[in-house]
């Protein structure tokens, strides 16, 4: 019972890998309606032990036993001989155009004889109303002679009826036992790798990040472990010649199994590499450009994955040219509805290389100051004074005015010092002459750019200017000078003998008397006389609007 579970299990994944996605079924009963169908038909109802359906397969006049045994012989050629790279078959039913054969013949491949290479060849005729593929006459007429060279001695006639008799996919039970204990074995080889390895790549981690760690190397023990059980495998069970049927099986499972642990070591080595060159960065003091190196890390994996799901969708049969060019409509859609996630993304690429802020910088930004926290790939976050956090798309923050006080090699002091327009002239030229020595005087305070000088009058105090630059980047310190400075100017202008002025005004007032009506009508007569003289008549003056009023 369980014999027959495992052989229908075994044709269902075999008809699976033959037909790949779900087509139209064909007009033939038997499904040879393409060379690949044929053969993997043809191998399936051997397997199934199914002499007289497996001689449907073949273009021979013999009927009966013949034809059968036939069958049976061109079965343990194949099983033994044909190489099993039946995926290239053609599922098209007028198959290969271009393999320089007749329209009618088809190649399924070649095998290695005493007598030299032969042709596997298949024939399109036309049975029953339709076109099908058999096994070639010309190729059945050398099979009995090649089965014949087959009958050597084999390791079965020297074991035990339990181990030489079939079991699953049609392998003896003393091939799977020997394929489990090389399993067994080459796991416990693959073990000694990790030691290997850690010793091989301990110097050139600790050369790059300065830091001994074994954990990175150990990251490729696990796909590096199982390549190696692959390797081993592959080798172990092309010694064991195993039936066609199981090979065919196995060239795609392992097709699978390979693309998968080298997509699996490839991220792993992404992943260490991409540690390292963040180590790097940190040591280096260019911590920031690490959000890049996340970025990269996120597109490679990304790109890995998609092209491990392309292969296996081309391996299962499908059109992976019409989804790629799918994909790339639906891309482009894409980049249009996230035309602002995209620009805070090469906005953030932007601020991180360009470095125009760094992280625990003092800016401005705009109308708002604050020490840069942290920069992402989307946004940048800011701690303002009161103590908030400032979150700026990093789109926005690229086309910004940006003001980093971190980058200042000086810090500049400048203040303007009103003092009483009661101040005297040479009170004057002594306070700015102190003020002058005050600041040449000072440590702190750099010589050739510092003065002082009387700028201008203003409405209430007589304005002199202090410029100066102070030698330090560090904010505290520079307030610390500062004060000293302010201290000091307001001592200078208590010894110069005046004081600093303060908004003030002067109001002027004067008692109101009537008007003098003989001034009055002396200067009206005043500007008539005039006007007679130079102007035209009263009546039209201006002038004279004052008789009228």
């Amino acid at each position: 019972m369980q014999s027959r579970i495992s052989g229908r299990l075994a044709v269902m994944i075999l008809f699976s890998i033959a037909h790949g996605p779900a087509q139209e079924p064909a007009r033939d009963p038997l499904g040879r309606s393409t060379p690949k169908k044929t053969v993997f038909g043809f191998v399936a109802a051997t397997h199934r032990q199914n002499g007289k359906t497996a001689a449907e397969f073949l273009n021979t006049p013999l009927t009966g036993d013949a034809a059968e045994n036939l069958a049976s012989q061109l079965s343990a050629v194949l099983d033994r001989l044909l190489p099993a790279n039946l995926d290239k078959l053609s599922d098209k039913p007028e198959g290969f155009l271009d393999d320089g054969l007749s329209l009618t013949i088809d190649r399924v491949g070649s095998i290695q004889t005493a007598d030299g290479p032969l042709d596997i060849l298949l024939d399109r005729v036309h049975r029953n109303g339709d076109w099908i593929w058999l096994f070639s006459a010309e190729t059945l007429k050398r099979i009995p002679d090649v089965f014949a060279d087959l009958e050597t001695p084999s390791i079965n006639a020297y074991l035990p009826k339990v181990l030489a008799r079939k079991g699953w996919l049609s392998v003896a039970v003393w091939k799977w036992l020997a394929i489990l204990a090389c399993i067994a074995l080459a796991a416990g080889v693959s073990g000694l790798l990790q030691h290997t390895i850690v010793r091989i790549l301990r110097p050139a981690v600790y050369a790059i990040s300065k830091r001994k760690d074994d954990e990175l190397p150990k990251a490729l023990a696990g796909p590096l472990r199982v390549l190696v059980l692959l390797i081993v495998l592959q080798s172990v069970l092309s010694l064991l010649v195993l039936p066609l049927i199981a090979r065919a099986l196995w060239s795609r499972i392992s097709a699978g199994l390979y693309v998968i642990v080298v997509a699996w070591l490839f991220l792993r080595l992404v992943r260490i590499a991409a540690e390292l060159m963040r180590r790097r960065l940190e040591v280096s003091g260019q911590a920031d450009r690490t959000a890049v190196v996340r970025l990269a890390q996120r597109t490679i994996n990304v790109l890995a994955v998609f092209v491990v799901l392309v292969v296996f969708l081309r391996g299962a049969g499908y059109n992976v040219s019409a989804a790629l060019a799918g994909l790339g409509v639906g891309g482009l859609a894409i980049a249009f509805a996230a035309q602002k996630t995209l620009e805070n993304l090469f906005g953030g690429v932007s601020v991180i290389f360009d470095k125009p802020i760094r992280v625990g910088d003092l800016c401005k930004i705009g109308d708002r100051t604050g020490t840069v926290e942290d920069i992402g790939l989307r946004s940048t976050r800011v701690r303002t004074p009161d103590r908030t956090v400032l979150t700026i798309p990093n789109g926005q923050l690229s086309a910004m005015n940006l003001e980093n006080f971190s980058l200042r090699d000086k810090i500049l002091f400048k203040h303007s010092v009103g003092v009483r327009y009661e101040t005297k002239t040479d009170q004057l030229r002594f306070l700015l002459a102190e003020l002058r020595r005050t600041l040449y005087a000072h440590p702190m305070v750099e010589h050739g750019t510092s003065r002082v000088r009387l700028i201008g009058y203003s409405s209430s105090s007589v304005d002199c200017e202090i410029f100066a630059y102070v030698l330090t980047t560090d904010t505290v310190r520079f307030l610390e000078v500062q004060e000293d400075l302010l201290l000091r100017v307001r001592d200078v202008v208590d010894l110069s003998g005046t004081g600093f002025a303060f908004p003030s005004s002067v109001i002027y007032s004067a008692q109101h008397q009537a008007l003098d009506e003989g001034k009055t009508t002396a200067a009206i007569q005043a500007v008539q006389a005039w006007g007679d003289k130079k102007d035209p008549p009263l009546a039209d003056h201006p002038a004279g609007q004052i008789t009228a009023t």
